[in-house]
């Protein structure tokens, strides 16, 4: 059970240049609570209606297609509208009771950029700033699509129930198979199920705000956590490709310090270059622990769906709205899965270049025991750096083979309709 105190982070937190705008939204959610709040408690139990609310909607819309279609295109925006509430009800329920590890991740996180920001050279300054701009574009390129599509399926609810009242509450009809649904009906026909206003009209609704912000939201959320390791790889390969020892101690004056003085800073220098790297692997375990289990089941059900849905526009007869929505689930989860898969290979591939960056620090001008400590961290930096959602490496390699997959699969089930 969680105390409204695991919630709490700092004010400032909430203005961070990478996580801001996602905190603000978690903190609408009742993911994370302000410790200037007056009652961070609603916030838990917000939090806990959210979780079950996006459940809730999964088990209404599994229910409904596990009672099946007559056809393939009456049935195609449902299915895949149920198999992604179905992934997002994974990833929210798993940071719900992982909410300890995103609060201290997002503390470890705000505090770095918070030391980042005192001591940072205009270069870093400069790292930090595109940083905050890349984030920025990821969130936009994975939202917007989620709420161009949800607009349109509002917009012609409200169209359609002020001019068209018949289309709307037809839903008798609709089950004899003599109508079709509208577009948000279709995509959560909850009515089918339970008809009455508040489930089968105003469910919908609800159920497609959850779905356009809670989807988009998560997952560019751990694309920031993602670009923030970067970002630490980067300055730290930068501090020791400089080997700057007045960061420790901005008072020195290396031209008057002596021999064992200048060995005795170096050695503090490359010490603290070590526990940077070991604070940096330390957030890069607990991060995998935090998506291990949303990412493989992504991996899993998007593989499927992507699969599916080719499969749908190419067998099928879908409307031009069909057609929409489903090139709109196409790269969403495309995506998703990229984001993750891409940000992995660039921590990867970044870290990867830390022994190269110790190899071109200057080496050849350091005391031997400053030497012998290099190798030690050359070889430490050296040790392989992989990300992995439980039995799934991520990297490019993965990304370029769920793509073949899906489409060597699609292409058997083309086959086999077609013979």
């Amino acid at each position: 059970m969680f105390k409204v105190k695991d919630l709490l982070l700092s004010p400032t937190t909430f203005d961070d240049p990478i996580f801001g705008m996602h905190l603000r939204c978690f903190q609408w959610y009742g993911y994370v609570a302000s410790k200037d709040q007056t009652r961070p408690l609603l916030s838990l139990i917000r939090c806990t209606i959210l979780t079950a609310s996006i459940w809730l909607s999964c088990a209404l819309m599994l229910a409904r297609v596990f009672r099946g279609y007559e056809n393939l295109n009456d049935g195609a925006t449902s299915y895949a509208t149920a198999v992604q509430y179905f992934a997002v009800s994974i990833a929210t329920f798993n940071a719900y009771v992982q909410r300890d590890r995103v609060i201290s991740l997002l503390r470890v996180a705000h505090s770095d950029i918070q030391n980042l920001m005192l001591e940072a050279d205009s270069q870093e300054m400069e790292l930090l700033f595109a940083t905050k701009a890349y984030t920025r574009s990821i969130t936009l390129l994975i939202w917007v699509p989620s709420v161009i599509a949800g607009l349109m399926a509002y917009s012609d609810c409200i169209y359609r129930t002020l001019f068209m009242p018949k289309s709307v509450f037809n839903v008798p009809a609709v089950r004899r198979g003599e109508e079709q649904p509208i577009l948000l009906f279709q995509l959560f026909p909850f009515g089918e199920l339970c008809d009455n206003f508040v489930v089968g009209y105003l469910g919908p609704w609800y159920a497609l705000g959850l779905g356009i912000t809670t989807i988009p939201l998560w997952h560019t959320f751990i694309t920031c956590l993602m670009k923030f390791v970067n970002l630490k790889l980067q300055i730290l390969k930068k501090r020791v490709e400089e080997m700057d020892i007045t960061r420790l101690n901005p008072s020195l004056k290396i031209n008057r310090l002596t021999g064992s003085e200048l060995t005795f800073w170096q050695m503090q220098l490359f010490k603290e270059f070590v526990r940077e790297q070991l604070r940096i692997r330390k957030f890069i375990q607990e991060l995998q622990y935090l998506i291990c289990v949303p990412v493989m089941a992504d991996f899993i059900i998007f593989s499927v769906l992507i699969c599916f849905l080719f499969f749908a526009l190419t067998v099928g007869v879908p409307s031009k709205m069909d057609y929409f929505f489903m090139f709109i689930y196409l790269f969403v989860m495309a995506g998703i899965l990229w984001i993750y898969h891409w940000h992995a290979t660039l921590i990867v591939e970044c870290h990867d270049e830390l022994s190269l960056a110790y190899f071109s620090c200057g080496w050849y001008n350091f005391e031997m025991p400053l030497q012998k400590m290099l190798v030690f961290m050359m070889m430490h930096a050296q040790r392989p750096m992989k990300m992995r959602a439980l039995l799934v490496d991520l990297n490019l390699r993965t990304f370029i083979d769920i793509g073949r997959g899906a489409y060597s699969y699609f292409n058997l089930l083309r086959s086999s309709h077609l013979y």
